[in-house]
């Protein structure tokens, strides 16, 4: 009996983790932490939802075609105690961000700060 509670306790922890374990991921798994980039474009697409807010950002790249990079910041709820909104950034806006490059040449940044149109600069470390 002992050993049937036993496998019936694992398979039911297992199932547990393995859903959170794919519903999100550590930095170090998509971004490089030691390179950094600085990318200016067209915002294409706004998402501002758990569990990062993304910026889809088109990029005129040194062949005048088009990259759409995926752009990612923190959680909104932190962003908007930082004086984020959802209409900070919108669609058909020129921005510039910094980020951190992702690994394996994807199109792929994680936001550290943005600038602006404007000049206005959002980030702790822009």
């Amino acid at each position: 009996m002992a050993s049937r509670l036993a496998i019936i306790s694992t398979a039911v922890f297992l199932m547990l983790f393995q859903h959170s374990a794919t519903g999100h991921h550590s930095f170090a798994v998509e971004f490089t932490a030691e390179e950094t980039a600085i990318i200016e474009g067209v915002v294409a697409e706004v998402w501002f939802k758990n569990p990062h807010v993304r910026y889809y950002i088109d990029v005129t790249n040194g062949d005048g075609e088009i990259d759409r990079w995926d752009t990612r910041g923190s959680s909104p709820s932190l962003l908007v105690r930082r004086g984020w909104t959802k209409e900070t950034i919108s669609v058909g806006d020129t921005v510039i961000i910094k980020g951190h490059l992702g690994r394996d040449d994807k199109k792929l940044l994680s936001i550290i700060g943005i600038e602006l149109a404007d000049g206005t600069k959002l980030g702790a470390h822009y």
